[in-house]
């Protein structure tokens, strides 16, 4: 035969202690009522209902009349404490503190619990036992406040033009209730519509679209709010009117022109360090090269100024130059310079001259000083 399913080791330990409680608490019934109730004591007062936000402590009062001997209580249909005049018993399964106390005129005996850090889980009956053949119950209700956000943000429209303001509060239980603000003033409900989903938690989703055409900017809020919260959860966001924006005749999104704006940007950052740099590499480029041809260019020069140089001075050794300021001097000539003693005496002048100029004889003439101070002048290249 095939076996169903193994049940979890703590909800098996759950399913006993039921059983041996609830057999206890026959046996125990069965006896009260042998013994005309004597260890049975009526609950004078029972537990009232608590609602608690998530998170925190849920407190419940139990009071019992003077003839009391055990006082015991439940949370959904689970044990979780035991009172005795001797001793206090506490499940492991829940952080609980329990305060007992005795009213010294009437003997009533009140037993107060509570439930520490408390969540969704715990939302049930609680009950309180006084061994007899009633129960006194009330309910556990715990709230949670989940998130809540305007899914679309802050906008910017053209005037007159119709903006839909769209508001999400997830995973809440119960329901929250759902109310606009605008410009921090309370907001017709002609203005929004609020749908609910519950998921398989019992968690709810609330869907507020809140839909206006504005001509100037204002803020809207969207608040939500439950029994528990001392102050309604809010999300803000603003529409801003303008008369163009940059891009509303697109079929792209806002945050598509963004990004692109972004990296148009940053694309002509670089295209423009490019061309700096491009510029700067030319210009040292040009410069060097500038300085190269220079170099050149001189030392040509220098090498064509030498061989012109030289290049005359050869024709110039070969054919010579005619020195307009030479003036030739007379060839030998003997002059008389008279009777010396009774002989006639003579001088010869025998510098060369050149054979370029035709040389003639002077013509007699006296000796003079200026002839003496001639100074002949010869220039060779």
């Amino acid at each position: 035969m095939s076996e169903g399913p193994a049940m979890p080791t703590e909800e098996v330990k759950k399913v006993k202690l039921m059983e041996e409680y609830r057999t206890h608490y026959v046996w125990i019934t069965i006896l009260c009522l042998i013994q005309n109730y004597g260890w049975c004591a009526d609950i004078i007062d029972g537990p009232q209902n608590v609602t608690v936000h998530s998170g925190g402590n849920a407190s419940f009062l139990c009071t019992v009349a003077s003839n009391w001997q055990i006082v015991s209580w439940y949370l959904q249909d689970v044990f979780i404490v035991s009172i005795s005049p001797t001793e206090t018993t506490l499940s492991k399964d829940h952080t609980i503190e329990v305060q007992n106390s005795t009213n010294t005129l009437t003997g009533a005996f009140t037993s107060e619990i509570t439930i520490i850090n408390v969540n969704k889980t715990n939302s049930g009956v609680v009950r309180c036992s006084s061994l007899s053949a009633s129960f006194k119950d009330a309910y556990l209700s715990v709230q949670v406040s989940g998130s809540l956000r305007i899914t679309n943000g802050s906008v910017t429209v053209t005037p007159n033009s119709t903006v839909s303001m769209v508001c999400q509060a997830a995973q809440w239980y119960p329901a929250p209730s759902i109310t606009w603000h605008l410009n921090n003033t309370l907001a017709d409900t002609l203005y929004y519509s609020t749908i609910y989903s519950t998921d398989a938690n019992d968690y709810v989703t609330a869907i507020s679209t809140f839909t206006i055409s504005p001509e100037w900017d204002l803020s809207l809020t969207c608040l939500a709010s439950i029994q528990t919260l001392t102050q309604p959860q809010s999300a803000t966001a603003n529409v801003t009117v303008k008369e163009h924006i940059p891009g509303s005749g697109s079929s792209l999104s806002q945050t598509d022109i963004i990004l692109i704006a972004v990296f148009a940007s940053l694309g002509g950052l670089l295209l423009l360090i490019v061309i700096i740099v491009l510029i700067v590499f030319c210009r040292k480029r040009r410069k060097k090269k500038k300085r190269e041809s220079s170099y050149q260019s001189d030392a040509w020069k220098a090498t064509e100024k030498n061989d012109s140089n030289l290049t005359e001075t050869i024709d110039r050794d070969n054919l010579g130059e005619h020195n307009f300021a030479y003036t030739p001097e007379p060839v030998p000539v003997q002059q008389s310079f008279g009777s010396i003693n009774g002989s006639n005496s003579a001088y010869y002048d025998n510098r060369s001259t050149s054979t370029d100029f035709s040389l003639k004889e002077p013509p007699p003439q006296k000796w003079t000083d200026y002839r003496l101070k001639t100074i002949r002048h010869v220039t060779h290249v």
